[in-house]
């Protein structure tokens, strides 16, 4: 049962699905406003229906495009449009013709081909009159081809109870799974002729008009596009008619815009006007933030110098004070050579008691650091073998796997392991792939430190090893792909020697606390020998004088 959705809940819907079509396809460029969600409601309305298609004239810049590939997204529809470049012609949009038709008509899928108006031509568009029509297109097939291609339509066919051809069940399919949108410029001169010489698109297509945007629309665009730059930071300045600044803008911008010809006057021209302006406000702020700081550099370093002359004349009235206690000090050196004395005498003894001291420390680190490599003597071989193991992985193994559509569980268990180990939580598909692309991805694993790895990250990898403990079995693993069976090692040794090194670890903070003493105690040894020479020094100086 279908109900109404307010603009509130459907603003999160569309939101939502941006971010998800922004994590696995690109960044949308795209504002919320009220035309955009009538848009995306009426494209929606359209491709959900069996065999829905779509013909949306309007302006360029008006959002048709990245309403359709949004909503097939969130539906889960896969995209097709004609990768167009100077070679292009018919016998290439054949070919694309036959991969969408093989998609929803062999496979079943549903499929969104976009065409806009720049991509086709006439001869273009009757081909696709006839797919809108019948659901395919004469002699776009050989016998030669078709025999083959039907073959696995013979059971789905028999299991529909479908009496005709297969090349008619095929047909249905595709008029069925394959969804049509043409982008087409209404101002253009060949549009009326395109849409009178091809009945399909009036039949077959849902024809949505989006010439552009309201007024109180376009009002609202610039607050949303140019809110961080400043926009209403003149609230509170008033125009000569009592405006706002932020209003007097808005308005500023309105006129501009409606200023050009109706051919000048797109949505995308108005968006672009938008952006300009943005820039050029950038670089302008930036230009007088960058004087403002200049000025207040040579300020502060006037205030500055300023400071240093008072400091100097403070500082010579304290030397001539200095001068006089220096003479007095010169008397009361000669009584602290007794005192000097005694205490390098004391110096002496602490030395002796230091170098004790440091003997004993050095035992107990000898004893700590047997103990730390009697742990680490079993499991770090184990990592070192995991490791080259590793980096005997081939690269073609990798690239094998990186070409798989989807993964089997094994192989994804596995790198889901690897990447959580190497603190990489995004563990799409996608995620996968990427990191397996990288440069030096082979070096990067075997050169990873185990001590990266939090408990946190342990105890998830260690939940992910005992529920899916038949990924990471060698023979299971190797079987999926030559690769993983090293990296499913190379996860269980990591995971292994994070837990000895988190038991080891009160043996090494011992050790590092041992050293740091031992450190110390040299340091102290060092300090008294020098104060030592320098007493000695200073005795014979105050002698002399």
């Amino acid at each position: 049962m279908l109900g109404k959705l307010d603009q509130k809940d459907f603003k999160q819907v569309i939101a939502k699905g941006m971010k998800t079509y922004a994590r696995e396809n690109r960044e949308l460029d795209i504002l919320l406003f009220r035309e955009v969600f009538d848009n995306v409601a009426r494209v929606d309305r359209v491709l959900t229906k069996p065999g829905g298609s779509l013909l949306m004239a309007g302006r360029s810049g008006v959002g048709r495009r990245t309403a359709a590939a949004l909503v097939a997204h969130m539906h889960n529809i896969q995209v097709f449009t004609p990768k167009v470049s100077r070679g292009y012609g018919l016998k290439q949009f054949r070919t694309d013709l036959k991969t969408v038709m093989q998609l929803s008509g062999i496979e079943g899928e549903q499929v969104v081909l976009i065409l806009e108006d720049h991509q086709v031509d006439g001869s273009f568009l009757e081909l696709i009159n006839s797919l809108l029509s019948a659901g395919e297109v004469p002699g776009l097939y050989t016998p030669e081809e078709l025999e083959p291609l039907l073959g696995p339509l013979r059971d789905l066919a028999s299991q529909d109870g479908f009496r005709g051809t297969l090349v008619s069940y095929f047909a249905s399919r595709v008029k069925r799974n394959l969804h049509i949108v043409l982008i087409m410029d209404s101002s253009s001169k060949t549009f009326t002729g395109n849409c009178e010489s091809n009945p399909a698109f009036y039949k077959s297509c849902s024809f949505q008009w989006m010439e552009g945007w309201n007024r109180e629309s376009m009002a609202q665009i610039p607050g949303m596009l140019l809110a961080d730059e400043g926009l209403h930071s003149g609230e509170g300045t008033k125009g000569k008619d009592g405006k706002s600044g932020a209003e007097e803008l808005v308005k500023n911008f309105l006129q501009i815009h409606e200023s050009c010809s109706d051919k000048d006057a797109a949505p995308r021209r108005y968006m672009t006007f938008l952006k300009t302006y943005k820039q050029v406000y950038n670089e302008k702020k930036e230009g007088v933030v960058k004087r403002q700081q200049h000025l207040q550099a040579g300020v502060s370093k006037l205030t500055d110098a300023k400071a240093l002359v008072d400091d100097l004349k403070q500082k010579a009235g304290e030397q001539s004070q200095q001068l006089a206690e220096k003479q007095a000090e010169a008397d009361a050196a000669l009584r602290e050579i007794t005192a000097s004395m005694q205490r390098a005498s004391e110096s002496k003894s602490e030395m002796e008691t230091l170098k004790q001291k440091q003997g004993e420390e050095s035992l107990k680190l000898e004893k700590r650091k047997k103990a730390i490599e009697i742990e680490l003597s079993e499991i770090e071989p184990l990592v070192q073998e995991a490791k080259d193991a590793v980096g005997n992985i081939k690269p073609e193994t990798l690239s094998e796997i990186r070409a798989l559509r989807m993964p089997p569980d094994v192989i994804r268990d596995i790198l889901e392991a690897v990447q959580r180990l190497m603190g990489i939580f995004d563990t799409s598909w996608v995620s996968m792939k990427s990191f397996l692309a990288k440069r030096g991805v082979k070096d990067e694993i075997c050169s990873f430190d185990a001590r990266k790895i939090t408990p946190e990250i342990r105890a998830s990898v260690e939940e992910l090893l005992e529920k899916n403990a038949n990924s990471f079995d060698p023979k299971i693993a190797k079987r999926a792909s030559v690769a993983a069976a090293p990296l499913a090692a190379w996860v269980v040794a990591n995971v292994k020697f994070s837990v000895v090194l988190e038991k080891i670890e009160p043996l090494e903070n011992e050790q590092a606390q041992l050293e740091k003493n031992l450190a110390k105690s040299q340091q102290r040894l060092v300090k008294l020998g020098n104060a030592l020479d320098k007493v000695d020094r200073e005795v014979a100086e105050m002698r002399k004088r």
